[in-house]
């Protein structure tokens, strides 16, 4: 253990980085956590991740830099589980797809749908790929191989519609209606 903190910390020191260096040591811990999300993966019995099934519906691709790709799953074997359940798989889909925009989810109907931007490089490069590592993820969470307690995609759906969500122009807006308040 003291060996991952003092690289993490060298990381921190030798490279520039974006955010407050508490925000900056999380994302060093959030990489070495996709490394070893990825390393649990591979490691799945393919025939016993055939039992859950993932299905790719829809998949709308990335437009350069400007909009994200869109991509619908439905997972049928997760209809009606408890929002607990679907919030993991939330947090573990951001961990491993890196650079997610917006994660959605229909409990009731089984049906997960993420908008994200692709990398160059990387292990994600098609929908068929993440499908894969949706499906693995799932197998994982449901048979509790992967802890149910993330809260990086709760963080995601309380800021939406708040402050932090907002253009800047949208913030110039509302702080200039407060100064006439």
């Amino acid at each position: 253990m003291n060996t991952v903190l003092k690289k993490t910390l060298e990381q921190l020191v030798e490279r520039p980085g974006q955010g407050s260096v508490l925000e900056q040591l999380d994302k060093l811990v959030r990489k070495q956590q996709r490394t070893e999300l990825y390393e649990m993966l591979e490691q799945i019995d393919k025939k016993e991740m055939g039992k859950n099934p993932v299905v790719l519906e829809k998949s709308i691709p990335q437009i350069g830099k400007k909009k994200p790709a869109l991509l619908r799953f439905s997972l049928q074997k997760w209809r009606r589980y408890d929002e607990v359940f679907w919030r993991a798989l939330g947090d573990y889909i951001i961990l491993a797809l890196h650079r997610v925009k917006d994660v959605e989810y229909d409990g009731s109907r089984g049906k997960i749908k993420v908008q994200y931007f692709a990398k160059a490089k990387g292990r994600v490069k098609s929908p068929e790929n993440i499908r894969a590592i949706i499906q693995g993820i799932a197998f994982l969470v449901d048979t509790e191989a992967l802890p149910t307690d993330f809260t990086h995609f709760r963080r995601m759906a309380e800021r939406r519609g708040s402050v932090g969500e907002m253009s800047k122009e949208q913030a110039a807006i509302i702080g200039a209606i407060l100064k006439f308040i």
